[in-house]
């Protein structure tokens, strides 16, 4: 959820892929991406109440697409075999994961750490039908530059978020553990 990233609530994803994806699973391909809003299953029934602002007013152009900010992925990590683990860590509530943690049990849930950062200014892109679908990738046709783009969080204060979901976790979350794909 890009609000949730936008206001340093939470530093990761969650994925498992998308239907695309589905015999597979994720696969951190890239190591900078645009962050591309969806709406497909974000609904305020799946946050925490103190989270529900988070997803404004849900309004969605038919024609055109948002983008707003970037990542860099900087870890992906096995999520820990209990969601209780990250507790204060995201804005999910309970029902929601554990949906994804029981949605295709022989595909291992990730945690995609990510530095947010916001484009110098929002671009408005087409919203083309081979952007539709549930997918973890989206390939764009539109350059959208990311160059003076500004970290939502400082430095210092990611290190520290990052650190203290490193503490969290159980270590054999950890192991194996690498950065996505240049």
């Amino acid at each position: 959820m890009i609000a949730a990233l936008d206001r340093g609530i939470q530093i990761f994803l969650l994925r498992k892929g998308g239907i695309v994806e589905a015999r597979r699973g994720f696969e951190p391909r890239h190591a900078e991406f645009l962050l591309f809003p969806t709406f497909e299953h974000q609904h305020a029934r799946y946050l925490k109440p103190e989270c529900a602002d988070l997803l404004g007013d849900g309004a969605a152009s038919e024609t055109q697409v948002r983008i707003t900010h970037f990542a860099r992925a900087t870890d992906v990590w096995r999520a820990p075999p209990s969601a209780a683990v990250l507790a204060g860590c995201h804005v999910w509530n309970e029902e929601f994961l554990r949906q994804r943690y029981e949605y295709r049990p022989d595909l291992p849930l990730f945690l995609l750490v990510v530095r947010a950062y916001r484009l110098a200014q929002p671009y408005d892109i087409p919203l083309r039908p081979s952007y539709a679908g549930c997918k973890s990738w989206v390939p764009l046709n539109e350059d959208v530059p990311a160059a003076a783009a500004e970290p939502v969080l400082a430095d210092a204060e990611f290190a520290e978020r990052r650190r203290d979901l490193v503490a969290q976790l159980p270590s054999e979350c950890l192991k194996g553990g690498k950065q996505a794909a240049e």
